[in-house]
């Protein structure tokens, strides 16, 4: 129930809207419960055996007139629930996206892309149902319930009562059902989650699964995977399918025990025709209301899984949280210390061991050292993706925690191994995360200072040239050109290249540093690479090993060194590229 109160804050909006809809839905049920009574009763006893015509003309003209405000009042029902669908679902939806942005990375890293789509879409739609669909079947057949019970008890509580008993033995059967069913249907709706993301996954993954012929086994474990889910949607279906068989027996025997009763009752003078088809239409119409409350409990319980779901995502703490007196707005000259940092992604896995250095404002300086050394992890800590485990990073200064998050990481530009890309146009992806509204004339001047500019001329539609999922029309050196692209329109003041240039030609790498020497010869800069041949240039070198900087100075200093690591990794990477030459 608690569940349900939270979310009930989203229809707060539309409370005017609500009121509305339960107004019209009374006023509606009220006419539908009036004509049978005129129909039969009146007509049949008060008019027909007195040949009153003229008074049974009136009684249908009535009865035309009532059912010409039933269809409006339908319109106008059908109107305000659709408007309040369309706004609740956006709210709702906007609601957990605005939250799920505020959440950490390491949220991310723990959960599959595909559950947190169900989330966003099928979850979100749940809760729409709950509060529009749901709510308005259950306001409108309880109250038909309630007249249709007030009405038959005052035509004739005798024969009312059988009628009422069997409401009340098919509620109770209904109850006990209900409950049987909800931790299946949470515990599918889970299973069905994790489904989805292990899918999506696979989908992503195809060209791996071909490769390695992986296609049996692959349906293997979907069929595995699947058949859990079917066992237990089994066993819904089957509680299902026992609430329709009582409700439509019921159905069926509720209007015979009324004309049974009925008939005795006309037999020894204790009713009328017309009281009897009344009730016969009451019985018909009773248990559909008491069939749409069941149905609607129904899905209420497979609703309410939902709203557990999205409920704990919006339940979730960021664990980077900014401080209530951050600091929003500073001139950032880009001096970064790291002292004494330890640091792990998962327990018992640290990645870096009580690190410290300084990098000056306005200094270049260079990562290097094997994959997993803790290089790129630096990154994560600047951008305050995530937070040490002890010691702590300042930025000129002032520890990382006393900035607004915004302010941070606008004043910082980073350039990606891998660069992510929408499906927008080309000129909405160059612009994309620029500090000011750019003209074409700016992002043209960024397309030549990144080597861009032979390809834009060469697409159809130029800047405005659809970017592909994923960014698939374009090669891996063309989309770090554009990576690089977007950081000279975004002007930080504290630039990241983390592998900037492993998806280009030895040629392309040249021009393109000669950029980067333009982008890093104001703001603090970072380089983190692979290639060394990237990094001579810079003030000083700092050389990474299993989580910890064995050494540090400028390029000369280093390879002067005959035992230095750095030395070691130059002359393994110049073996590496003679050996491809030579096979080349």
């Amino acid at each position: 129930m608690k569940n349900v109160l939270y979310i009930f804050k989203f229809i707060k909006p539309y409370k005017s809207s609500l009121i509305s809809l339960v107004i019209f839905l009374l006023f509606y049920n009220i006419l539908s419960t009036v004509l049978p009574y005129l129909t039969f009763t009146v007509i049949l006893d008060d008019f027909l055996p007195k040949h009153d015509f003229k008074s049974i003309n009136f009684i249908v003209m009535v009865i035309v007139f009532i059912v010409m405000i039933m269809a409006v009042i339908d319109y106008i029902v059908g109107y305000i629930m659709s408007y309040m669908g369309s706004m609740i679902t956006f709210d709702i939806r906007n609601h957990l996206l605005r939250h799920l942005q505020k959440l950490s990375l390491k949220f991310y890293s723990d959960r599959h892309s595909g559950e947190i789509l169900e989330r966003l879409n099928i979850d979100v739609a749940a809760i729409q149902n709950i509060l529009t669909i749901e709510v308005i079947s259950l306001v409108t057949n309880l109250s038909k319930f309630v007249f249709i019970t007030v009405a038959i008890f005052y035509l004739n509580p005798v024969l009312a009562t059988p009628m009422f008993i069997m409401i009340i033995i098919q509620s109770v059967f209904v109850f006990f059902a209900v409950r049987r069913m909800h931790k299946d249907i949470q515990e599918t709706r889970e299973k069905e989650s994790k489904l989805i993301g292990y899918l999506q996954e696979r989908i992503t993954l195809i060209k791996v699964i071909q490769v390695f012929v992986q296609k049996k086994y692959e349906e293997m474990i979907h069929s595995h995977k699947s058949d859990r889910i079917i066992d237990q949607a089994l066993n819904i279906a089957s509680i299902r399918s026992q609430l329709r068989s009582v409700t439509m027996f019921l159905r069926n025997f509720t209007p015979l025990v009324v004309l049974w009763i009925g008939s005795y009752m006309i037999i020894i003078d204790k009713m009328s025709i017309g009281e009897l088809v009344t009730m016969w239409m009451y019985s018909v119409q009773y248990i559909w209301p008491v069939f749409s409350i069941v149905m609607a409990i129904n899905r209420f319980q497979e609703s309410i899984v939902g709203v557990q779901r999205v409920k704990a995502y919006l339940d979730e703490q960021p664990e980077i949280v900014e401080s209530p007196n951050a600091v929003k707005s500073a001139v950032i000259k880009g001096e970064i210390v790291f002292e004494n940092i330890n640091f792990s992604y998962e327990k018992n896995k640290q990645v870096l061991f009580d690190m410290s250095f300084k990098i000056n404002a306005g200094e270049t300086v260079a990562f290097v050292g094997e994959s997993g050394s803790g290089k790129s992890t630096i990154t994560n800590l600047i951008f305050r993706f995530y937070d040490p485990d002890s010691g702590t990073v300042y930025l000129d200064g002032r520890p990382l925690k006393d900035y607004s998050l915004r302010l941070l990481r606008r004043n910082i530009g980073v350039v990606f191994q891998e660069t992510d890309m929408f499906v927008a146009t080309l000129r909405e992806n160059l612009a994309y995360g620029a500090n000011k509204k750019v003209s074409d004339a700016e992002i043209m001047q960024a397309v030549r200072m990144s080597l861009l500019e032979d390809l834009v001329s060469k697409l159809p539609n130029g800047l405005d040239t659809m970017v592909e999922e994923k960014g698939k029309n374009f090669s891996g050196g063309e989309k770090q050109r554009i990576s690089i692209c977007r950081l000279i329109l975004r002007n930080p003041n504290i630039v990241i290249f983390d592998e900037a240039t492993s998806a280009l030609d030895t040629q392309s790498e040249s021009r393109i540093s000669e950029t980067m020497k333009l982008l890093m010869s104001k703001p603090t800069s970072i380089i983190i690479a692979h290639r060394l041949s990237t990094v001579v240039d810079a003030d000083r070198i700092f050389v990474f090993k299993a989580g910890r900087i064995i050494e540090s100075g400028d390029h000369e200093t280093l390879f002067s060194k005959e035992t230095s690591e750095y030395r070691r990794l130059w002359n393994e990477q110049l073996k590496k590229n003679n050996h491809s030459n030579g096979h080349d």
